[in-house]
């Protein structure tokens, strides 16, 4: 595998031109490439108020369509698909990353025209000294001729900082240039917290980080590091919220969401009155209106409001009816990257739910054989249209 370490004048340059290349989250809603459904690694129910066996391996990737009419995929034609887990779904492709006692490997493929590249980690041991990776992204893609061409970054912790190895792959061949070390974002906090899978939104790429209040950002236009911090509100000296990074399904903002003993917040980027620290609480939902707390036939006040205005959750009556309880087992663990309007809800062995913000609707992700859906659940679009000038 050939490798070059960068300058920082080919870094900047190579920046550029990735810029000019990369498909912008900005466009108008309908030049967005088409949803056809979600990848996970679907997992077993735990009992209930158990988190189940967080060391088992996950099972191989499904998808599932969005709706009937949607195409399936399988990625049955990727060689030790059980080896693999997904890591990132982008421009009609999927990323994989094999870390076992086989070595640390990467395979990027595409699930229409069944199509795979494997390629190997940045050299970050050795002559070139470029920390530890702990997660890796898609980036951008070209016109394929025969064999897969796209770019992906692997990020790692070099001493205290960041670090961006982005890889070039052209029909087999996979060329990495290392970056600088970022100058601007410092890593005070043990690299453990850092979730190993990133969060798509409004042009960057975020990293979720255990008990702390920032995720971590990468532009990826500029691929410069920032970090992004939550709400005063949601993060404070007396509240810690585990909040997720997304974007409006509406408009595509950049957003936050939790899910607390209070209810749903959703907080989107925006200023004036009652602005916090650049966030404006768009839509709260108190717990009494997300969880139902009676049987689901139950006439009192509040499930009557909810079978009036179709937000009645007959479909889950086996949830805790306390709502202390609740809050200790469930947690919101994503947005939909879809923009479908959803969020993903896990829980200690009561399921993984979907909860569409508009219309209140909550429902069970389950599969066919009686699995829950696995985290993260990756939401898959078609291919964009190439400009073969590019």
């Amino acid at each position: 595998m050939a490798t070059t370490v960068a300058t920082r004048g080919a870094a900047l340059a190579f920046r550029r031109r990735l810029s000019l290349r990369l498909f912008s989250h900005s466009s108008a809603s309908a030049s967005l490439p088409l949803l056809l459904g979600h990848f996970h690694h679907p997992r077993p129910v735990p009992p209930r108020g158990s988190p189940g066996d967080l060391n088992m391996a996950p099972n191989v990737p499904a998808f599932q369509p969005l709706t009937p009419s949607s195409p399936r995929f399988s990625l049955d034609f990727v060689p030790d698909l059980s080896r693999f887990t997904i890591l990132d779904s982008h421009l009609g492709l999927l990323l994989l990353r094999r870390h076992d006692d086989h070595g640390d490997a990467f395979l990027a493929c595409d699930p229409v025209s069944r199509r795979h590249a494997l390629f190997h980690p940045p050299p970050t041991m050795g002559r070139y000294s470029g920390g530890t990776v702990f997660s890796a992204a898609l980036l951008s893609r070209e016109a394929d001729a025969g064999g897969l061409r796209f770019e992906a970054v692997c990020v790692a912790v070099d001493a205290d900082a960041p670090r961006a190895w982005v890889a070039t792959c052209r029909d087999g061949d996979c060329r990495w240039r290392a970056l600088p070390r970022s100058r601007d974002v410092a890593i005070e906090f043990d690299p453990y917290w850092l979730e190993s899978h990133c969060v798509r939104a409004a042009g960057s790429l975020y990293w979720h980080i255990c008990n702390n209040p920032c995720a971590l950002a990468l532009d990826a236009a500029t691929l410069q590091f920032s970090f992004l911090r939550a709400p005063a509100a949601m993060w404070d000296s007396t509240t810690h919220h585990k909040y997720r990074v997304g974007e409006s399904p509406v408009d595509g903002r950049l957003c936050l969401a939790s899910l607390e003993r209070d209810g749903f917040q959703l907080w989107v980027r925006g200023s004036g009155e009652g602005s916090d620290h650049g966030w404006v609480l768009e839509r709260h939902v108190r717990m009494q209106e997300l969880w139902p707390h009676c049987d689901p036939f139950c006439s009192c006040n509040v499930c009557a409001q909810g079978v009036r205005s179709g937000k009645s959750l007959p479909t889950v009556p086996w949830l805790p009816r306390d709502i202390l309880i609740r809050h200790a087992h469930m947690w919101l663990s994503d947005i939909d990257a879809g923009r479908t309007g959803k969020v993903f809800i896990a829980s200690f062995g009561y399921g993984r739910f979907s909860y569409h913000m508009d219309t209140g609707k909550l429902e069970c992700l389950s599969t066919d054989d009686g699995m829950q859906y696995g985290h993260p659940i990756f939401p898959y679009f078609s291919a964009p249209p190439f400009d073969s000038s590019a």
